[in-house]
């Protein structure tokens, strides 16, 4: 079975059309714990202390908008469609982390950074929280799903770790600018979004492909024109049947003058 799976692997990594949705897939569950929203909720107690009386309140308010976002979420996914989301989420929690940042050194108050917090959680729900899994089934068909779908799930959790495990350090070293590195994150994020990703709202992964074809009409990978296999129906019957017929005559022609270079070798 891990054969298998890693066999399956192999041929989405091989497959043009395939890869794009493979990198995409990989890339919005890096940044989904990179984004540092566990960051927040792992750690909460460093945001809220000194802000609110008890820090356990500010974690279970931030518990209550991650809720709400949801919903919100819901009402605006097929609405929006999942690539808009994205970049919507990104760039809200990019200048969430810019005020938390600026709030940290002094320049707004406290009231303002635990608002950002807030508002920071709150465009996760909508976009980076959800979409990254949501999109794999959208994007991949039967064959390739669960493979996806795997890959997604082991990446997510070892992001997840290295997170819960080096952020206090982080925090420690980089001080008021802990939240630095995940405003560059989420930046590289909305670009990404912006420039590569495709929108799977409403389409098959079938049609999805078709699309990523499309769009890089023009453009040879390793020797093989995108264009040219955009332009071109797959082959009629007819055609089939030809082909077949020339490469059996082919074979039985190798085969007799095989046959007649034994015989003369054997003479």
């Amino acid at each position: 079975q891990d054969k298998d799976k890693k066999s399956v692997m192999a041929e989405m990594l091989a497959d043009e059309k395939v890869r794009l949705l493979v990198v995409s897939t990989l890339v919005l569950q890096v940044a989904n714990q990179f984004s540092g929203i566990n960051a927040v909720f792992y750690y909460s107690g460093l945001f809220f202390d000194g802000v609110i009386d008890n820090p356990l309140v500010g974690t279970t308010v931030m518990g209550a908008i991650n809720v709400v976002a949801t919903y919100v979420a819901l009402l605006l996914m097929d609405r929006c469609g999942r690539r808009t989301l994205i970049m919507w989420s990104s760039a809200g929690m990019f200048a969430s982390c810019v005020v938390i940042v600026l709030s940290l050194l002094g320049y707004f108050s406290k009231m303002v950074a635990l608002g950002a917090v807030a508002t920071y959680v709150s465009f996760f729900e909508i976009g980076l929280g959800p979409i990254p899994w949501l999109i794999v089934a959208e994007m991949f068909g039967g064959k390739y799903v669960t493979v996806a779908m795997s890959m997604s799930c082991q990446l997510n959790w070892i992001c997840n770790f290295f997170v819960g495990l080096f952020f206090p350090a982080m925090n420690e070293a980089l001080g008021a600018y802990s939240f630095g590195p995940f405003a560059v994150v989420l930046l590289l994020v909305f670009l990404y979004a912006l420039i590569w990703l495709p929108e799977t709202a409403g389409t098959t992964p079938a049609e999805l492909q078709a699309q990523l074809v499309e769009k890089n009409a023009g453009v040879t990978y390793h020797n093989m024109d995108i264009e040219g296999m955009a332009a071109h129906a797959p082959p009629s019957k007819s055609e089939w049947e030809q082909a077949l017929a020339e490469l059996a005559a082919d074979e039985e022609k190798n085969d007799k003058d095989y046959g007649q270079f034994d015989s003369m070798r054997s003479g």
